[in-house]
Formats: structure tokens, sequence, C-alpha cells
């Protein structure tokens, strides 16, 4: 394990170089507004945005209005979440490069998830008020063998644009850990999800949590499972308020 100096000087460098670019972060064309924008036109256009007709209570795409079929069956655990993207063809595409050797991708992510968070939330919130980021966490192994948590990437930016829109942020890195490796879910029910999940979170750092307004944070939300666990647990040790913020998330199923 790094030592905090270590960390903290590896983060400064990754910031520094976070505003230096003249190629989109997809294809590498070029891009001379970098980093305002930090992809294309054309590789912008391939991304499928939430839009206007998302769920109140997950932020999921949806083809009706009220509240996804999805949280009528399964209510998550979670205050409400936000999702800029829908987990589809480019975007599916750019998170799992995110997620497989390519955490850079994060800066852009993470700006776009501040920017809907705040459009769709916190135009009449206190900016005083400190919002305390937490990146769901990998199990150690995983960590380890992928070199970096693409959850940790995308708070870390998200941190910044939020500062940077004039709201108190920072990010908490060991408040929520993950006590165990968890089966893939993709094949599973939601009943098998919550159970694979259920008790593998822990919250370390109980004071910090307290009566805070945390920013759970993650790449995708599919049927929730892992986001109310960590929400419950999060809850459970005193938090005000839990909203879950991920980069994409599954439409919801007609």
């Amino acid at each position: 394990m790094k030592s905090g100096f270590w960390t903290k000087i590896e983060k400064s460098v990754r910031d520094f170089f976070s505003q230096q670019g003249f190629t989109c972060d997809s294809c590498d064309g070029e891009v001379f507004e970098y980093p305002h924008r930090r992809l294309c036109a054309e590789c912008e256009e391939k991304l499928i945005r939430t839009g206007e007709n998302f769920c109140p209570k997950c932020g999921r795409k949806k083809v009706a209005d009220g509240v996804c079929t999805d949280c009528k069956k399964n209510l998550p655990k979670f205050t409400r979440g936000f999702s800029p993207f829908v987990y589809r063809g480019h975007a599916a595409a750019l998170i799992n490069r995110m997620k497989n050797g390519n955490p850079h991708l994060a800066y852009y992510f993470g700006e776009q998830m501040a920017e809907d968070f705040a459009e769709k939330h916190l135009k009449n919130v206190d900016k005083s008020e400190e919002l305390l980021l937490v990146p769901v966490p990998l199990y150690k192994t995983k960590r380890i063998e992928r070199g970096y948590n693409q959850a940790e990437r995308l708070a870390e930016s998200i941190c910044v644009r939020l500062q940077a829109l004039g709201y108190s942020a920072r990010v908490e890195t060991e408040l929520l850990q993950k006590r165990r490796e968890t089966a893939q879910q993709k094949q599973m029910t939601y009943v098998e999800r919550m159970d694979n999940v259920s008790g593998a979170y822990h919250v370390h750092k109980r004071k910090e949590c307290k009566g805070k307004t945390i920013l759970l944070i993650d790449d995708i939300l599919t049927t929730g499972a892992t986001s109310s666990e960590c929400a419950a647990r999060l809850f459970g040790a005193g938090a005000k308020e839990v909203y879950f913020l991920v980069a994409a998330s599954l439409e919801e199923r007609k």
C-alpha cells in the first residue's frame, strides 16, 4: 500500500496531465479546445444521453413518465440516482476501456457526471454544505490486479468540477471498504445479486458519515443491487442523504 504522500504526488501528476492535450480522448482526433472539450464532436454524437425523460428515483432513461419498472419492483436504497449517459453503444465501449487500461477517460465522464448532477439537483442547494464523494470500492486483490479503481478516478474528476462550480466537495476513498470479493453478476437475478453483495461492504470511518450528504460514485447502474447495499451501509452509519452518481445506466426495458 502506498503512503498518503506518494498517493498525493501521483494525484498531482494526474491532475497536471489531465489539463494537457490536443486530441480526442476517444479516437485521438484533433481537439483544439482541450480540456474544455475532451471528445471530438463525432465521438460525442455517438454517445446516447439520458435526456429529459429519466426515472426520478434511479436516474435511468425511461420510455414513459414516472418511476421506472426496475424501481417499482425493487426500490433502490439510495436517495436518488443520476446518470448522464445510456449504457449502450459507444458509451458502453468507452466505459469498458476506462475500466480496463484507459483510466484517462474518467476525466471526461467525471466532468459530465458533475455537470449532470449540478443541473438536475444542485441548482437550489446551499453551496457551503460539504459534499462527501465516496467511490464504490474494489476488493483489494482486484484493485491490485487492475492497478486503479475507476470509481476513484471518476470521483476525483467530479470533485474538481464541482469545486470549479463553487461547491464544497472532497473525496474520501477509505470511508467505504469491500471486505470480500463477489462473483460476476451479469447472469444473476436481482435477488441473486443482492445475496451476492450482502455484507460485502463495510463503513470504515463511521464518524465521517454522520450527518453528511454523500455522493456514492460508480461507473454504471444495472439493477442497483450494489449501490443499494452500499447506500444501506452509509445510511446505517448516519449519512443524511446518499446520492448515486454513475457515468451511464441501462435504460428502462420496454
